[in-house]
Parts: structure tokens; C-alpha cells; sequence
């Protein structure tokens, strides 16, 4: 059995069980049970959905207790089982004392303290500006770096891209910010750039991607509700298709910045998180994407380089060109399957 121990909620949003979900996915096409461990019911609707068992601790998802967690895990879990850990509020403690149950593998891009795991998984594109081989050097660690393991999607590798800027009369940008947006970013954005640029605004058509967990539904209405070149797409399954109809897209930095990568699409991309801010260079260097700012602290400089940058790539195609260029085989689509591979 392969036990992921995760969890989602309206502060940290749903990246985490996301690519959980993928993984699992590749584990059980491999032929291994899978079973979530979640603090509480708030995790469960996307776990649910998938058709995964699941383990509830009745625990405070940011505040765990390690030996408590095993008391309640031993009953289930033995030696031949393997423990996927992803959360950042689940500390080196925590990986030692589920390590005397089981084979441990956690996510690390971070690299805030050495782990005591058997797989440790960083496949951030930026993972090289920390000395892994160093603080592994005497360890029986496994290191899975770089984006060969990026686990997205099965759909990212089975939609073909769009390699070729196209042929349009109006652009089509795609607006997302994750599955909790607590920064209220997207309507932000949309309140910045219909009110500093309206003709921009009116000639762009939008596609809004919101989460589970999306709190601002009320004041994202009241934006729509006048216009009429917003489309909303909640709880979206088929991002890849989406992605491929669009022509470029902003949103805030994550693993979704790997599935613009898979699709050939032109980003703007912001950091609306602590978590994110190894992706402000990574992902602008070499011309790669367009990285706008941090929303957290500088929304003002933010949202008008936002202007600035959309205004550059939907007047500019050759630009949205070279971008597409030179996205082009940094992702194979294939990472959950080798991370799966591991875990098995």
C-alpha cells in the first residue's frame, strides 16, 4: 500500500492534493493501492471525487503532533508500506517518526532543514541553487531532481501544443491564481486593468480559472456582471485543453508555471505566496516567462507590470513566438510516472 499524506483547506489551497493526485493516479496505473491521510473533512471533496480511500487524524493541519499522528498510523500502516509526505507543516520530526513504520519519500524545495527520508523530491527547475549532494552526501537518501519528475497531469502529455503563435482578431488570456487565491489577486488584476486600460480590457477575452476554494465568487459576480468577455471555469478538469485554446496566460506562480511550459503558452506569472519566490528568477531567466513581481508586498508595482507585459505580448506575436521557442522540450509530461516508480 502506498499511504499520501497530505491536505487542502482555504488557506493553502489544493496544489498539494493536486499533484498527490496525479502521482496516485500513476501509482495505481502500476498496479499499487493508494490511501490518503488528511488532518480533517476539509481535504476530502477531491479525494472523494478520484474514488481514493482515505484516513482522517482529526488533527490541526497546520499544527500536528508526530507521536500522536503514529499512534493512530501504526494500526494501519507496516514496513512493506511506503508514505508519501507533502505539506510544509509537517517537519523533519514528523518524517523521523513515521520513518520507524515505514519507507518515507517527501517533497523538499524548500530546503529550510536536512530530511530524514528514504526518496526526497525537489523537481523545481530552480532546485540547483541548493547543495543537495551535499547535505545528502552521507545519507542512504534518494534524490529525484529537476524537472524530469514534475508530476503533472496525464492530459499534459497527451494534448499536443500549439507550437505556432496564432491567427487571431482578439486575444485569449487565461487568468488563474491557484485553488485558494487568498491575496484576492484575480480580481485585482481585473479591476487594474479594466481601470487603466479599458480598450485593452474590452479587446481581450478572458478565461478566469477558479478553485475549490475560491472566497471572492461574490466580487468576481459583480466584475462579470458587466461585462460581457469574462468566462469562469470552476473546478476545471481539462486544463491542458483550456490552456491550448489560449494565447497567453497570468497567474501566479506554482506548478502550473510547468504546465504553461508543457503547452507552449506565453506567461506572465506573479508570487502570491512565501513558498514561490525561488520561482521569480527560475522562470524569467533566459526569457522564458514574464515574472511581474511579488503580490504580496508590492500589489501597485505588481498589477502595472501585469499591464505592462500583457500589453507587450498581444501586440507583439513575435514575442509570444520566442517564448513558445524556447519553452519548447522542458517538459515531457512523464515526472508522476517516475516519481510513481520510487514510491512503488
Amino acid at each position: 500500500m502506498i499511504y499520501i499524506r497530505t491536505d487542502a483547506n482555504e488557506i493553502i489551497a489544493t496544489g498539494h492534493v493536486m499533484r498527490c493526485l496525479t502521482i496516485a493516479q500513476e501509482i495505481s496505473e502500476l498496479g499499487s493501492e493508494v490511501c490518503f491521510i488528511v488532518s480533517d473533512e476539509q481535504s476530502l471533496p477531491l479525494i472523494c471525487d478520484n474514488g481514493y480511500r482515505y484516513i482522517v487524524t482529526d488533527s490541526q493541519w497546520n499544527s500536528v503532533n508526530p507521536q500522536e499522528e503514529f499512534r493512530i498510523l501504526q494500526e494501519y500502516i507496516n514496513e512493506t508500506d511506503t508514505l508519501l509526505v507533502d505539506s510544509y507543516y509537517l517537519n523533519n520530526d514528523y518524517l523521523k517518526c513515521m520513518m520507524e513504520l515505514c519507507k518515507v519519500a517527501t517533497f523538499d524545495d524548500l530546503f529550510t532543514e536536512k530530511k530524514d527520508a528514504d526518496i526526497i523530491i525537489n523537481y523545481n527547475i530552480f532546485y540547483k541553487i541548493f547543495n543537495y549532494a551535499e547535505r545528502y552526501k552521507n545519507s542512504r537518501s534518494k534524490l529525484l531532481l529537476g524537472e524530469s519528475y514534475v508530476p503533472l497531469r496525464r492530459q499534459f502529455s497527451e494534448i499536443e501544443p500549439l507550437d505556432k503563435v496564432r491567427e487571431y482578431m482578439r486575444p485569449t488570456v487565461l487568468l488563474m491564481c491557484g485553488g485558494g487565491d487568498t491575496q484576492n489577486f484575480i480580481c485585482s488584476c481585473l479591476g487594474y486593468i479594466r481601470k487603466n486600460d479599458i480598450e485593452l480590457f474590452r479587446f481581450i477575452d478572458w478565461k478566469v480559472v477558479i478553485g475549490s476554494y475560491y472566497p471572492h465568487e461574490r466580487e468576481l459576480d459583480s466584475i462579470i456582471s458587466t461585462v460581457n468577455n469574462i468566462e469562469i471555469f470552476k473546478n476545471i478538469k481539462d486544463m491542458a485543453e483550456l490552456m491550448k485554446k489560449c494565447d497567453i496566460c497570468i497567474t501566479a506562480a506554482s506548478t502550473v508555471l510547468y504546465e504553461c511550459c508543457a503547452m507552449l503558452l506565453p506567461t506572465i506569472y506573479v508570487i502570491v505566496a512565501n513558498d514561490q519566490i525561488y520561482d521569480a528568477d527560475a522562470f524569467s531567466n533566459n526569457g522564458l516567462m514574464r515574472y511581474s513581481g511579488n503580490f504580496l508586498n508590492e500589489r501597485s508595482l505588481t498589477t502595472k507590470n501585469i499591464l505592462l507585459y500583457l500589453k507587450t505580448l498581444t501586440t507583439k506575436k513575435k514575442l509570444q513566438q520566442d517564448h513558445k521557442d524556447r519553452m519548447k522540450g522542458m517538459i515531457d509530461g512523464n515526472g508522476a510516472k517516475r516519481i510513481a516508480m520510487y514510491l512503488k
